[in-house]
């Protein structure tokens, strides 16, 4: 699939994801309600990003499958989020690999510091899931996975972000 389209489309994912984690995280001023339609929105969106590139479909099981091992996904929206993404592979059939196993571990590393004690030295490196990030450059660079992985994530982080400041900046 084409650069412009997975990143359009992981950026999208990405800002939607974390607009479903602030309206049930977050007082908002919005009904946690909300947070049903945007989460539906987000799988659907990466659901076709899995049907489409298989590269990004490794990426985003893999990420899937982390933060369900983790507790990540614990609230209406990112339920529906998951029953959206199920819907799209179980209709559509999605080709995974063991690769996602390896994905899935970097996803949950990631993320471990909401479950064990990690140094503040290390915050960095959690802040910015720089693992997940190194891990799948890695694999580009052996060539494992294709380039469209790591395009699909930096897009994904990269509208977290921006949709994180945006929010803080509006309801604050």
């Amino acid at each position: 699939m084409s650069f412009p389209i997975i990143f359009f489309l992981s950026f999208l994912a990405g800002s939607l994801v974390k607009l479903t984690d602030d309206i049930e995280d977050k007082n908002l001023g919005i009904h946690r309600l909300y947070a049903i339609p945007t989460g539906l929105a987000y799988g659907f969106v990466m659901g076709n990003l899995m049907l489409i590139d298989i590269d990004v479909s490794f990426l985003f099981g893999g990420i899937v499958l982390g933060c369900l091992l983790t507790g990540k996904i614990d609230s209406r929206g990112h339920y529906s989020g998951m029953g959206a993404i199920l819907t799209m592979v179980f209709l559509f059939g999605v080709k995974l690999s063991p690769l996602v196993l390896l994905i899935t571990t970097l996803a949950a590393l990631d993320e471990i510091r909401d479950l064990i004690y990690i140094p503040k030295s290390m915050d960095f490196i959690f802040d910015y899931r720089l693992i997940l990030k190194i891990g799948v450059l890695i694999l580009v660079i052996l060539k494992i996975i294709g380039l469209n992985a790591l395009i699909a994530l930096f897009a994904f982080d990269i509208a977290y972000i921006l949709t994180d400041r945006i929010i803080r900046r509006v309801f604050t």
